[in-house]
């Protein structure tokens, strides 16, 4: 089912969405890899975040495979679990929009917020990648038995948020599944599937993103080393015994082009779903609460989550 939202876009996200065009954000997407990597290195040196605990949620810091793990915990607590992968190319930390909707989704939902820093593809492959955020998954189903695990990814987070389901079925793996995916600006990498005139027209009308990373993207997460061909084109997984998977886009992403494909490949393995298209809208919308759009649809999902 695709649900595209033709509304017309408010005043405030046609001004955001003028400004970001101005900064040209795009163009750090069209450095060569080791130029890409150098920012990215840049970007993570900065601050990390210094949590402190608020009147309703507290914080437990835990570590993971080495990694850095937050689990925000609601003190209205209801039962469950959902698994918060933000975005960034896999190969930025994430910012503070992400902590800030985290800690949102604990206080409206009443459920623990695991948000975990996965392994990014600076230094190692999306193989190691992948095995961590399963990993850390997989110790949500123990820690929380038969109570509801949700999982939700942004970008990168996204396509990894779907992984997690096919790195089950590709491992044969006694876990269970969520109860539901929700995965905004679920992406790959470029390949004869797509359908390259479609890709080029939204890439005119991007914003944020510019395709020809996709291919950047490739060599970044790879490092030269054969890897499973679903953790580079995701659509092309095995989507078996898959929760309800919700699929947000904006019509003026490229990433938007990959929409076909998951549709394909859900409908393929029977997999229940639904694709939300914010019309006229950019990369993550849902990310962003600045503008209505944005905040709708974090209230949309936030009731989802619940």
């Amino acid at each position: 089912m695709v649900e595209d939202r033709r509304v017309v876009m408010s005043i405030s996200y046609k001004v955001i969405a003028g400004l970001v065009r101005a900064l040209r954000i795009k163009k750090i997407f069209l450095l060569p890899k080791d130029k890409i990597l150098n920012y990215a290195r840049r970007q993570n040196q900065k601050p990390s975040f210094k949590l402190k605990d608020e009147a309703d949620i507290y914080y437990e810091e835990r570590t993971f495979l080495s990694q850095r793990l937050i689990v925000i915990h609601s003190k209205n607590k209801s039962p469950g679990a959902i698994l918060y992968l933000f975005g960034g190319g896999y190969i930025t930390n994430p910012d503070k929009r992400d902590l800030s909707l985290a800690k949102k989704i604990c206080r409206e939902t009443g459920k623990d917020v695991w948000f975990y820093f996965y392994p990014l593809c600076i230094d190692k492959t999306i193989v190691e990648t992948y095995a961590a955020t399963a990993g850390v998954y997989e110790e949500m189903t123990k820690s929380y038995g038969e109570e509801p695990l949700s999982i939700l990814g942004f970008s990168s987070g996204a396509s990894l948020a779907l992984g997690i389901g096919l790195y089950i079925n590709a491992n044969k793996l006694s876990v269970k599944m969520p109860r539901e995916i929700i995965a905004s600006s679920a992406g790959g990498c470029l390949s004869q599937d797509l359908d390259m005139d479609r890709l080029r027209e939204l890439n005119k009308k991007d914003i944020i993103v510019d395709y020809k990373y996709f291919d950047t993207a490739r060599e970044i997460m790879t490092k030269g080393e054969r890897v499973p061909d679903y953790m580079l084109y995701p659509y092309r997984g095995d989507f078996s015994n898959f929760p309800m998977t919700y699929l947000y886009y904006g019509s003026y992403e490229v990433i938007y082009a990959f929409a076909p494909l998951f549709e394909e490949a859900l409908k393929k393995y029977g997999a229940p779903y639904k694709i939300i298209v914010g019309e006229g809208l950019c990369h993550c919308y849902p990310l962003l609460s600045i503008f209505p759009e944005g905040k709708e649809a974090q209230e949309e999902i936030i009731n989802i989550l619940k």
